[in-house]
């Protein structure tokens, strides 16, 4: 992608002639990286997360908030993969393409959506791990919760 986008801003700013279907190609490649990654960064609980509270709360209130917060991501996803699945079919209905490639725009969301159903199963594998008290030690500080 950044190879692209330097051949698409050289040739814009210098040569006046842009790479033709860059914006497409990098938003396509874009969508692809995100939702084929989102399983595998969730698995391994690798987000950027925000801790205001973690520092307050003892091993089973942390525990308690990885509960909560696991499961309102899993319903999340649920209406994520919903959307993207109907956007999907929309898509398909009205044989919606790029503009430069003509590449259809279907297979993307159909994608889209799958990874985030997997996504789906992995926030409820976090949500029985906790809850059966096999996953990640929350004796330890935040900090120190990394995959070891």
């Amino acid at each position: 992608m950044v190879v692209i986008t330097c051949i698409d801003v050289t040739g814009r700013y210098f040569f006046s002639t842009p790479l033709i279907g860059a914006h497409e190609m990098i938003t396509l490649a874009m969508g692809i990286m995100i939702f084929l990654g989102m399983p595998l960064v969730t698995s391994a609980r690798e987000h950027l997360t925000v801790d205001i509270m973690g520092g307050f709360l003892g091993p089973r209130g942390r525990r308690a908030q990885q509960i909560i917060a696991n499961t309102v991501a899993g319903l999340t996803f649920i209406l994520f993969a919903y959307l993207l699945w109907f956007h999907g079919i929309g898509l398909a209905e009205d044989l919606m393409i790029t503009q430069d490639f003509e590449i259809e725009q279907a297979p993307f969301a159909f994608l889209m959506a799958a990874m985030c159903f997997l996504t789906i199963f992995v926030f409820l594998d976090h949500v029985g791990r906790d809850l059966t008290g096999k996953g990640p030690d929350y004796s330890k500080p935040a900090g120190g919760r990394g995959n070891s």
